[in-house]
């Protein structure tokens, strides 16, 4: 059984995330993914959107359930429960808690170009590549030998990182909430459950002076 871990702060998720997530599963061909908004991420800033409404704008991931490349795909509160129990979240956890759930599973972890190419700053980083092979979805347009040279110094054997075969989709969620505050629906970029939630809940909207 081949499980795939998509992760990230998804604050909003949008149609770059779609495409990426559906290029990883086109290279693995997994048997489930597991979409998994981040709690409080040790790497950066945490996020000043609630929650509750991230994981709630991650329900757009569903519409790819089903597909010959995603058969099964289960959003997770996993990380955003232990944030809110106060606990930081390390990927070697998630990972570690995937291995228990799936015994003899083979997991997968994809990552953008950004994250490879700091990717041994992480914490526990060979232990998260002992766990999972990495799948990595670039997010540029001209970073391939960087990337290549990042993944042949992170792992000589060649085994442990692969990379998805599709076009770059450049697309950044700290623009879109810029564009948002601005009073932009980002009806191009965003999908219409993000919207919708972003609309009932208010998200995203310019401080008042």
């Amino acid at each position: 059984m081949k499980i795939l871990l998509y992760g990230g702060t998804f604050d909003p998720p949008h149609i770059g995330h779609l495409h990426n997530l559906q290029s990883v599963a086109a290279c693995v061909r997994p048997d489930q993914v597991i979409v998994m908004p981040a709690g409080i991420p040790p790497h950066k800033a945490a996020s000043q959107t609630p929650a509750p409404a991230r994981l709630a704008m991650c329900d757009c991931f569903l519409a790819l359930a089903g597909t010959a490349d995603i058969p099964r795909l289960e959003v997770s509160r996993w990380e955003i429960d232990r944030a809110a129990a106060g606990e930081a979240n390390y990927t070697q956890a998630t990972l570690e808690m995937l291995a228990k759930r799936f015994p003899g599973a083979v997991l997968y972890l994809a990552v953008g170009s950004d994250m490879l190419l700091s990717f041994d700053t992480w914490h526990n980083w060979r232990q998260d590549l002992a766990l999972a092979t990495l799948v990595v979805e670039s997010r540029e347009t001209d970073d391939a030998a960087a990337l290549r040279a990042k993944a042949a110094e992170l792992d000589p054997t060649g085994q442990r990182v692969l990379f998805a075969a599709a076009p770059a989709l450049p697309m950044s969620s700290t623009a879109l909430r810029g564009r948002l505050a601005a009073g932009d629906a980002c009806e191009d970029a965003l999908p219409p459950k993000v919207r919708a939630v972003i609309a009932r809940r208010g998200l995203y909207r310019a401080a008042k002076i």
